[in-house]
């Protein structure tokens, strides 16, 4: 696109480079007594006939231009006709010289930084020529035009004029180039500031044609083309989901605010606004486009964080006054277990061992609910998942209640950098998921457990690379109506848990500001995905977070595996 607009641009100085020379044409050969060079003024017109006819041409192929050289092949193109325009008109010494001048400032600031100095050198030569002819006499112009104006065929004006001129070529491209150098910084000053808001910018021309739109604005609004520069908004918002917004930034000028929320879950709001300059005129509209799901995602945790310290000191009340009456029924209960054992009265032990048992239960969900509450912030610090993961295999297999032939498999990519997260928190996020995968694959044939961890780039989940933990078995699977409710703290499918395990691994994660997915289908297993960010850099509406952890033997993207044959 930025190929065409030059070309574009090309083509239209050519159209005034044509006026000009009919204007050069006029002044030198028939406003100079016409009958001294009739064959000059026949040439002269038919040039510029030519010309004009060829620039017309060249401006309705302007989208096949798509490469720099062609460009050049136009500008070259440009050097020749006035080149020998200016044969024609009086050589070195023709008005028509000022012509090489604008060609070579329009190829410094259309092409900058293409062929630096290779357009000048054409230009020097082409004047090298018309000055070799006019030495040699070679020229459409009569005897008494020239004997009329003797400064057109004077040998000394002549190698002075082409000395003047050649150095005024590459000093006019010198220019050029830092010209178009410092507006190609001041341009990409402009673009990077954009692009580093953290918002969609598009910027619209009063005749409704995107005159620019930064990459993110590309992204938030899933469009299939990067660079819009130059479209019809109608093209460029052409998709179904925006529909409402592309029809209300082509209506009624004046401020508004539209929402929208994709299919992949995501909210956008998008702020619309008018261009006006000093003198009031509307220049255009301008959009901004910013992701609303973050906002969400802090006031939910806002409100849930509310929610649990209102919660934690509820615990603390709640736990002084059930540990103590707690302690002193299971003393009360061993006491009676002991009298029960020294008499021989069985059925008293039996229910002396069911009051213990359950007041062990009772303990234990008192101390996770108390742990839930009081949850401390994490601890971040760089850890390395390679290590952890061995060190939680490990201690997995070395459980004595293990399925019977149950194989489970770790494996961490050897690109994955180390995370930026609290060890203790992380290593129960992932004893928690591996120890429910377990359980869910009891009684199932050949069970196996997986855990994979890699780094990832998923724009749907996170605006730049991220880790990716995944944790999947063959097991029973759960129904969909169960699945919302898992992480919900006390919910349990399990007839001696307690609910607060998930509910535990979902806090975590948001603390670490990541996201947990989970898909299961009865009958085909479970499969629990985590997005965690290394580093957290929130902001209002964007968070840019890059992450993971690593191995650090072996080669980048291959893959260290852990496997165990399993065990029980």
């Amino acid at each position: 696109m930025r190929i065409s607009n030059a070309a574009r641009q090309v083509g239209l100085f050519r159209l005034l480079l044509v006026v000009l020379a009919l204007a050069v044409v006029v002044v030198t050969v028939e406003g100079r007594q016409r009958e001294l060079a009739p064959e000059a003024v026949l040439l002269a017109r038919w040039l510029i006939a030519g010309v004009a006819t060829i620039a017309l041409g060249l401006i309705l192929a302007v989208p096949l231009t798509r490469r720099a050289w062609q460009i050049v092949l136009h500008l070259v193109f440009d050097l020749l006709w006035i080149g020998v325009l200016a044969w024609i008109t009086g050589g070195v010494a023709s008005p028509a010289i000022p012509l090489f001048f604008a060609v070579i400032l329009i190829n410094a600031l259309a092409l900058p930084g293409v062929a630096p100095f290779v357009m000048p050198a054409i230009g020097g030569l082409i004047l090298g020529v018309i000055a070799t002819l006019s030495l040699a006499n070679i020229t459409p112009l009569t005897p008494a035009y020239l004997q009329a104006y003797p400064g057109v065929a004077d040998i000394n004006r002549i190698v002075g004029q082409l000395a003047i001129q050649l150095a005024g070529l590459f000093l006019v491209d010198l220019l050029g180039q830092l010209l178009a150098r410092r507006l190609g910084e001041q341009r990409l000053y402009t673009r990077e500031l954009l692009d580093q808001l953290g918002e969609g910018v598009i910027a619209i021309d009063h005749q409704g044609a995107i005159t620019y739109a930064n990459d993110e604005a590309v992204r938030l609004l899933q469009l299939p083309v990067t660079d819009l520069t130059g479209s019809p908004l109608a093209s460029a918002l052409a998709d179904q989901h925006l529909d409402h917004l592309r029809a209300r930034l082509e209506g009624i000028p004046g401020p508004g605010i539209e929402r929208l929320r994709l299919a992949d879950g995501r909210q956008l709001v998008a702020r619309i606004s008018d261009l006006i300059n000093k003198k009031g005129t509307l220049l255009g509209r301008t959009l901004l486009v910013a992701d609303e799901t973050r906002v969400r995602i802090l006031e939910e945790n806002a409100h849930r964080a509310q929610h649990l310290a209102n919660l934690g000191e509820m615990a603390a009340g709640i736990a002084h006054e059930i540990r103590n009456p707690l302690a002193s029924l299971r003393g009360c209960a061993q006491e009676i277990a002991a009298i029960s054992a020294q008499r021989g009265d069985d059925d008293a032990r039996a229910l002396t061992t069911i009051m213990l048992g359950e007041s062990d239960r009772l303990a234990r969900i008192v101390d996770e609910f108390l742990e839930f509450s009081r949850m401390r912030r994490p601890d971040l610090q760089d850890v390395d998942l390679g290590h952890l993961a061995q060190d939680i295999q490990h201690l997995i297999l070395l459980r004595q209640d293990l399925p019977g032939g149950m194989v489970m498999s770790v494996t961490v990519e050897n690109d994955c950098p180390p995370i930026h997260a609290d060890p203790g928190q992380i290593r129960q996020v992932l004893l928690n998921l591996l120890n429910n995968a377990i359980d869910a694959v009891r009684g199932v044939t050949s069970p196996h457990v997986q855990c994979s961890i890699r780094l990832v780039d998923d724009p749907t989940r996170m605006d730049t690379s991220a880790i990716e933990i995944r944790i999947s078995d063959n097991g029973v699977g759960i129904p969909k109506e169960i699945q919302a409710h898992l992480f919900t703290p006390f919910f349990s499918t399990k007839a001696k848990g307690t609910g607060l395990g998930l509910a535990l691994v979902s806090r975590i994660i948001r603390e670490h500001e990541g996201i947990l997915d989970l898909q299961s289908q009865p009958g085909m297993g479970t499969a629990v995905t985590i997005h965690l960010p290394a580093r957290s850099v929130t902001r209002q509406f964007r968070r840019v977070a890059g992450g993971g952890g690593i191995i650090p033997a072996g080669s980048a993207g291959d893959e260290r595996s852990f496997p165990s044959d399993g065990a029980g």
